[in-house]
């Protein structure tokens, strides 16, 4: 991997921007259902059983390939609220929003705010690649809610595609909606498989954050992926960009 000057870092969501609590959905749809039309006619328990009921169904489903597919929320959603006659006036993209901000405990990763200005102000695109069950669409309202300053071009998830990180599918995709070869862009994650081996494998340059190690930022290796920088926080790969190949 060549670590010059990226012309775009794409970035994973959990664990990388946000640092999110365990989720609760019967709390996401209490809050949710009273942006509805006809709020009283359930409550966030019965609406969280149909979670329940539609996921047990069909978590786990894998492409033919072995690729796990992801569940768009907004499936679960409509099943959820068709089950107990719950009726929305607001966009799916808006309802996915509100049900995400309510269903858990949600912090900023330190120094992320900080590193997208950089990015912004030496010219480097950036962009969002995620596992999610949200949409792009709502996945960048909610990004815009708990940062304000950044500017993404695009945020695409599996839920958009079906196909989840560590599949090529998701990063060939970007790439295309992006316009720029894999040499051209870096990723930046906190897990090894669907992050840097996912990165990695489509020629792309991988950043890990890995925030229990004690070394600022080093190169590391294994014989999935030769190469990949790995650092403690995100203000020192600021620091390291401005010293790369113009």
């Amino acid at each position: 991997m060549q670590y010059n000057k990226p012309k775009m870092i794409l970035f994973d969501v959990g664990g990388t921007l946000f640092d999110d609590g365990k989720c609760n959905p019967a709390e996401g749809f209490e809050k949710l259902r009273h942006y509805a039309i006809n709020p009283d006619v359930t409550n966030g328990e019965a609406l969280a059983g149909y979670w329940d009921d539609f996921l047990s169904e069909v978590s786990g489903i894998k492409s033919e390939s072995g690729i796990n597919l992801d569940v768009p929320l907004s499936s679960v959603i409509k099943y959820a609220a068709i089950n107990t006659g719950l009726v929305f006036g607001i966009p799916m993209a808006a309802q996915e929003e509100i049900f995400d901000r309510y269903n858990s405990s949600r912090n900023v990763i330190d120094a992320v705010p900080e590193l997208i200005r950089k990015l912004d102000s030496l010219g480097i695109r950036t962009a969002v690649i995620s596992n999610n069950m949200m949409s792009g669409e709502s996945l960048s309202l909610a990004i815009k809610r708990w940062i304000p300053s950044a500017k993404f071009e695009f945020c695409l998830t599996s839920a958009d595609i079906l196909f989840s990180k560590p599949s090529k599918n998701i990063f060939l995709t970007a790439l295309k909606y992006a316009g720029l070869e894999p040499e051209e862009c870096w990723y930046c994650g906190d897990k090894i498989k669907p992050d840097v081996y996912g990165a990695s494998g489509c020629g792309i340059s991988p950043v890990l954050l890995d925030v229990e190690s004690s070394t600022p930022l080093e190169f590391r290796g294994d014989d999935t992926c030769e190469k990949y920088l790995a650092v403690n926080n995100w203000n020192v790969l600021g620091e390291f960009i401005e010293g790369t190949d113009k």
